[in-house]
C-alpha cells in the first residue's frame, strides 16, 4: 500500500518538473496496452469483449492500444516513455516499419533521435532542378498546356479577371490569344502605326498592329481536361492522424515532385482554396496523391470541400458526367457522358444543370 505521504511527495515532484507526468503517463499507456493485448490472447472473444462492456470501453478504442502493444511488442513501456504518446502513434504506422526497427539499435530512445532516424531512412536524394514544362498529359491520353502560378503581377490578375467577366470567354481562350500575340510580336508580325494626322488637342498614340499578309498560320484551339480523380469516400481503418506529427516538415523547395507537393498540400491545407491552387497546376498527379493519403486524411479534406464539388464528385461516380474541373471558386467545366467538350456551370446553377441530367438519364430508361 502507498502511503499518503509517499502520494504527496510525488504530487509535489511532478509539480516541479511536469515532463516527469508526461513520460508516466505514456508508460502507463502503454502498460494498460500490453496488459489488454494480453488479455485478448487468453480470453476468448465474447469474453473479452465482456471485459470491454464492463468498462464501458468500446472495441475500437480498444483496438488502438491493441494495435500499439503489437507494433511495439519488442520494447518495454519504459523504453518508450519519452516519446509521448502522439509520437508512438504515428510510428505505429505501417511506413515507419524500418524506423521501429532501427530504433532497436539506440542506446536511448528519444523524441530528436526517433526523429533523426525518419529523416536518415525516408529521405529521398535530391535530383537536379528541372526546366518548368508547361505540357501536361489527361487521362484520356490527350495533351494540354498549363501555366503556373504566377506571383506579385496583381495588375495582370485584375485585367485578366476583368476581360473574363466583361468579355464571356474561357481563361484558356484568352491565354492563348495573348500568346499568340506575343509569338506574332516575336516573328516580326506586329508593326508600329504612327498616326498620319495627329490631333491638334492630343497626340494620338502609337498603336501595335499585327501584319497578317504573312504566311504564318496559327490556330487557337481549346482542350479539354480529363482526370480520373474524385473524392469518393473510402473505408477508414483507424482513428490515428498525424496532425500532431512531431516531425518537423522540411520547406516546400524546386525538389519536391508534383506528387509531393500536391500530398503536402492535402495534409497541411486549412482551406479549399489552397487545395484549389495546388490542384490547378498538377492535375495529372491529382489521383496519385489521393490514393497516397490515409483515410482520415480523406476524410479531412472532404471536409474541406465545397458542397459542389462533393455534388459533382458523386455524379461522376453515379455516371451522370464524365469528370469535372474546378476553373474557379464557384465555376466549373463539366464533361457530360458522350460529349467531347466541357461545358461551363456556375454554383448558382449547378443543382438544376445536374436535375436536368437525372432527368434525361430517366427518360433514356
Amino acid at each position: 500500500m502507498v502511503s499518503t505521504n509517499a502520494i504527496a511527495n510525488h504530487v509535489n515532484h511532478i509539480q516541479d518538473d511536469p515532463f516527469d507526468l508526461q513520460e508516466a503517463a505514456t508508460q502507463a499507456q502503454l502498460e494498460f496496452a500490453f496488459w489488454l493485448n494480453k488479455q485478448k490472447e487468453q480470453l476468448r472473444s465474447r469474453q473479452f469483449g465482456d471485459l470491454l462492456k464492463a468498462y464501458g470501453w468500446l472495441r475500437k478504442e480498444a483496438n488502438k492500444f491493441l494495435k500499439l502493444a503489437n507494433v511495439f511488442s519488442k520494447f518495454t513501456p519504459k523504453d518508450l516513455a519519452k516519446l509521448g504518446l502522439p509520437m508512438l502513434q504515428l510510428l505505429s504506422q505501417d511506413r515507419y516499419a524500418k524506423v521501429r526497427e532501427a530504433m532497436l539499435g539506440l542506446t536511448e530512445i528519444t523524441q530528436e533521435a526517433v526523429q533523426n532516424l525518419i529523416k536518415k531512412i525516408n529521405s529521398k536524394p535530391r535530383q537536379p532542378k528541372q526546366k518548368p514544362v508547361v505540357w501536361r498529359q489527361s487521362g484520356s491520353g490527350s495533351r494540354y498546356w498549363l501555366v503556373p502560378p504566377v506571383h506579385n503581377q496583381d495588375a495582370v490578375g485584375v485585367a485578366f479577371q476583368s476581360m473574363v467577366d466583361t468579355e464571356g470567354l474561357l481563361p484558356q481562350q484568352i491565354a492563348a490569344e495573348g500568346i499568340m500575340l506575343r509569338q506574332a510580336y516575336k516573328e516580326g508580325r506586329l508593326m508600329l502605326v504612327e498616326s498620319a494626322e495627329p490631333s491638334a488637342e492630343a497626340e494620338t498614340p502609337d498603336v501595335w498592329v499585327e501584319d497578317f499578309n504573312t504566311d504564318t498560320n496559327t490556330e487557337v484551339r481549346e482542350e479539354t481536361t480529363e482526370g480520373e480523380w474524385t473524392f469518393e469516400p473510402a473505408p477508414e481503418k483507424d482513428d490515428f492522424t498525424e496532425d500532431d506529427a512531431v516531425v518537423e516538415s522540411e520547406p516546400e523547395c524546386s525538389t519536391q515532385s508534383p506528387v509531393e507537393v500536391l500530398i503536402e498540400t492535402f495534409q497541411i491545407a486549412t482551406t479549399w482554396e489552397q487545395i484549389r491552387v495546388a490542384l490547378a497546376v498538377r492535375e495529372d498527379y491529382k489521383q496519385e496523391a489521393w490514393e497516397a493519403l490515409t483515410p482520415v486524411e480523406r476524410k479531412r479534406v472532404r471536409g474541406l470541400m465545397p458542397i459542389e464539388v462533393k455534388k459533382l464528385s458523386e455524379a461522376k461516380k453515379a455516371g451522370l458526367i464524365l469528370d469535372f474541373q474546378e476553373l474557379r471558386e464557384g465555376v466549373y467545366q463539366v464533361r457530360r457522358v458522350g460529349s467531347v467538350l466541357g461545358e461551363v456551370v456556375s454554383a448558382s446553377r449547378l443543382d438544376a444543370f445536374l436535375a436536368q441530367l437525372r432527368y434525361d438519364g430517366q427518360s433514356l430508361a
